[in-house]
């Protein structure tokens, strides 16, 4: 069991094509020719479709239906790969070059550093491109609303709960809501574990609250006005979507095309998707505003909340071996 994995559901080829594009050439992985093109890697959803479609030519997108299934023979012809941080302890130091782009670098917010400072080895061979918040989706309820984390212990919800398919992230709401002694009882609250199709367990009626990324939920809170989305107070766990760079690469990263996501206009466009570009502005006030302005009302807060709500958040880097096997004994432990 790979603790520290965030599970990419697969799908089918339509589905890969349908969800993310580019207007450029668009090849499938393991079904590329030879070229001298240089080429990105990417699994479907992971790179947020208007940015894709802003990829510059000659640079050409391989699509994987999910990580899995990225093979070393795929990753080996490719100049650049974009992911999850999930899956960052699939990758060592010596199979990545360093990210060699200062300017970018430089760039870089207070959460986007402090994911970088807790690479060890891999800090420079990571680039983070966007993070978007963890956050409880549920029925417009603002009694429940209100109660933060602590809601997925309640009594009222047991059995009704949709957790995510991350061990890892699971272990890190129970440390949260308490520690070791939280764990065993936030399993037996777990309806599924299921990041992928959580929306749809809450519409369903079968879960009452369900934990997934603001990206994967924020195009439904736009549409139903039933639903509501928390961002606790106490902080949450961030998402990241990262760029690396592997030891084959022939390319330097395209500067412009990161940076064009990290301005206007199509970082508002990515905002109203439920990113948030991980830099310091050079305004921070009209910048704020501007990133803030792209939301509803209803929607600001859980991309924007409070500085201090903010800075509360918190990554999760991947473990050495050790720190890996004292988790996997404690979800084994733990089970209901």
């Amino acid at each position: 069991m790979n603790v520290g994995s965030e599970r990419l559901g697969s799908l089918s080829r339509r589905h890969v094509l349908q969800m993310i594009g580019a207007t450029g050439s668009v090849l499938l992985a393991g079904c590329r020719q030879a070229t001298a093109s240089p080429t990105l890697m990417a699994p479907a959803g992971v790179l947020p479709k208007p940015w894709a479609d802003a990829l510059p030519k000659p640079w050409r997108l391989m699509l994987a239906s999910s990580q899995q299934e990225w093979r070393p023979e795929d990753r080996a012809r490719v100049d650049l790969l974009v992911m999850a941080d999930g899956w960052l302890d699939a990758y060592s130091a010596d199979a990545l070059q360093p990210i060699a782009s200062e300017p970018l670098r430089r760039q870089l917010d207070r959460q986007a550093q402090s994911l970088l400072g807790e690479l060890g080895a891999l800090q420079d061979r990571v680039l983070p491109l966007a993070v978007s918040p963890w956050v409880m989706l549920l029925r417009d309820d603002p009694a429940m609303a209100k109660e933060g984390w602590p809601l997925l212990l309640d009594s009222a919800v047991a059995g009704r709960v949709v957790l995510p398919a991350s061990p890892r992230l699971v272990m890190s709401l129970a440390d949260h809501l308490g520690g070791s002694q939280s764990l065993s009882t936030l399993r037996r609250q777990a309806l599924t574990f299921d990041d992928r199709q959580a929306s749809n367990w809450l519409l369903k009626g079968d879960a009452r609250v369900v934990v997934l990324p603001l990206n994967r939920c924020i195009a439904l809170l736009r549409r139903d006005p039933r639903l509501r989305a928390v961002l606790p107070a106490s902080g949450a766990p961030l998402h990241w979507t990262v760029l690396l760079r592997p030891e084959a690469s022939r390319e330097p990263v395209p500067q412009s095309w990161v940076e064009q996501g990290w301005r206007d206009p199509l970082r508002r466009r990515l905002v109203q998707l439920g990113w948030r570009a991980p830099i310091t502005s050079s305004d921070p006030v009209s910048g704020s505003m501007a990133d803030q302005n792209a939301l509803s009302v209803r929607l600001r807060p859980l991309l924007f909340p409070p500085a201090e709500t903010w800075s509360r958040c918190w990554s999760l880097p991947p473990l050495p071996p050790q720190g890996q096997k004292d988790l996997e004994r404690l979800w084994r432990d733990s089970a209901p």
